[in-house]
């Protein structure tokens, strides 16, 4: 039976001797990989080859068909263990068996396999060899008992009768509360295994040992309760956010955005570069002629480790708002749904830019752990059947929209309110089970909502009759979107920066409450209620 599962990443503390040392453990795996991938990716051409296999393709799907592929596999040792057996065999032909334990090895077979088994189910391309300048970015092993082990006493990292110093800070709560089973701090709690992670920091080679702890992670955040709910229309760039504390529109990732210019620079210095290195490695159209080594001079591994840098800077800064969001989410609400999109078609259109800044998908995936560890909820809204962009609820009808269409009519053609706050709302109040809309109780809700959305900027009322030459109030520019930052200030204002109003409670007293939350009807006060009454109980 599988227990719960979390990483806590500590630093290692390494010279330069030691350095050398795990770089050349990370280089003998990455040559064990190469040559166990090798041995696999041929024993699986002459399967492909053999007329038996042929006649299991062209089998109909069964019972008999599963077998006949089993045999196959053991017949011609593509099994996990067979793999094992593989990258066992080839450490042992090496006489360096000493520098890599037999469990890390185990784990690299495992990834040969996973990568041949992809490659023969169709569910991936040919898989590739791990080349020497890119090398293997991680090393893992299987226990804390052989290999790998790792002894937080002594804070110390044991490595084939090597050992190394690894880093805690005595001040950091977080990893000491991670590590000790018990408040006193004088048990540790269960390690299942230990890997190493290589990062290149400004060209130089860092390495981390991220530890796997059994249990659940420390709680840094106080997460809301699940009765609390909250809707996302989700975009490129900005996902439109509705709940009980906040109506707006957030930006993804606003600080994690790649310099163009500069990196177009770096680039072009590389080829220049390169050229001039290698005149006869290019035909008179400026291409690389095939077949031909290339030679890099040092000035391009320079610019080669600037731009990593580039690249690495923004990864992180687009982790770190990716974990400050999804807490923040998190904080307003314990079910979110969010409407389900398809981000390839994103990518294909013309927002390949925005998505490549601020990935979105990459969000909403760690919004799901951050939710699961948590025992919260992330309920993905398929469109095709709500259609919240298209919904009218005064009209009960969908209307197409175009791209550039930001706002739409509320009722008449007095007001209008945004487009994918609009969506939010929908989706907040759609019957999921039935996978439809409930109009009467958003248009209830929708008066309610009113003001504060207009002194959000998300609801304008226009001035009738137009004149004839004035520009369709539905093509209007939008709001700009609130950062993580702003976005927290408005979630969590004192008392006295809003709006008084009350409540009746469960218990029948009055309850002071904020016109952040101005909702209306029987389906919004319930959830209100209860979420009043969950605050009360914790």
């Amino acid at each position: 039976m599988t227990t719960q599962t979390f990483i806590l990443e500590l630093p290692i503390k390494a010279d330069d001797s030691q350095s050398r040392t795990i770089s050349k453990k990370f280089e003998y795996g990455r040559m064990l990989y190469n040559a166990t991938l090798g041995s696999g990716l041929g024993r699986l051409t002459q399967m492909r080859q053999d007329p038996e296999w042929r006649c299991a393709c062209e089998m109909s799907k069964g019972k008999e068909r599963n077998e006949l592929f089993r045999r196959l596999n053991r017949q011609y040792r593509l099994t996990e263990y067979d793999f094992h057996s593989d990258i066992a065999r080839h450490r042992e032909g090496t006489k360096r068996k000493s520098e890599l334990g037999i469990c890390e090895a185990q784990k690299l077979a495992t990834q040969a396999f996973n990568a041949v088994s992809r490659y023969m189910f169709k569910q991936g391309g040919r898989p590739r060899f791990k080349s020497f300048k890119r090398g293997l970015h991680s090393l893992e092993g299987k226990t804390n008992t052989t290999g790998l082990k790792f002894k937080p006493e002594k804070m110390l990292l044991d490595w084939c009768r090597k050992t190394y110093q690894v880093m805690l800070d005595p001040e950091d709560t977080y990893a000491l509360e991670a590590l000790y089973a018990d408040k006193e701090r004088t048990k540790f709690k269960r390690i299942k295994y230990n890997r190493i992670v290589c990062r290149n920091i400004k060209g130089v080679k860092r390495f981390y040992l991220q530890v796997v702890l059994e249990g659940t992670p420390p709680v840094k955040h106080a997460y809301a309760p699940a009765s609390e709910r909250m809707a996302i229309d989700p975009g490129p760039k900005a996902f439109a956010v509705f709940c009980p504390r906040v109506q707006a529109k957030v930006q993804i990732a606003p600080q994690a955005k790649v310099n163009e210019k500069a990196i177009r620079r770096i680039q072009r210095s590389m080829d220049r570069s390169l050229r001039a290195k290698n005149p006869n490695a290019f035909d008179e159209k400026g291409r690389i002629k095939p077949g031909v080594s290339l030679a890099y001079s040092k000035g391009y591994q320079a610019r080669l480790t600037k731009l990593r840098e580039a690249h690495r800077k923004v990864a992180g800064t687009r982790k770190c708002e990716h974990g400050e969001l999804a807490n923040l989410l998190l904080e307003c609400a314990g079910n979110i749904r969010i409407e389900k999109n398809s981000w390839e078609a994103f990518k294909r259109s013309h927002f390949g830019r925005s998505i490549n800044n601020s990935a979105a998908s990459g969000f909403i995936q760690k919004l799901k752990s951050k939710a699961e560890r948590a025992g919260l909820t992330v309920e993905e809204v398929s469109p095709y059947r709500l259609k919240p962009s298209q919904y009218d609820p005064y009209k009960d009808e969908f209307v197409k929209k175009a791209l550039g269409e930001r706002w739409m009519y509320l009722g008449d053609e007095s007001t209008v309110i945004q487009r994918d706050i609009m969506s939010a709302i929908l989706i907040y109040f759609a019957d999921l089970k039935n996978q439809t809309h409930n109009p009467e109780v958003v248009k209830t809700n929708l008066e309610g909502l009113k003001r504060g959305l207009t002194d959000a900027g998300y609801v304008k009322h226009l001035k009738l009759p137009r004149s004839s030459g004035s520009k369709d109030p539905l093509f209007a520019p939008e709001p700009k979107a609130l950062t993580t930052e702003e976005l927290r200030s408005k979630c969590f204002r004192v008392d006295s920066d809003r709006h008084s109003s009350t409540i009746n409670g469960t218990d029948g007293k009055a309850v002071g409450w904020s016109e952040t939350f101005p909702l209306t009807g029987e389906l919004f006060r319930d959830s209100v209620l209860s979420s009043v009454s969950a605050r009360g109980a914790s």
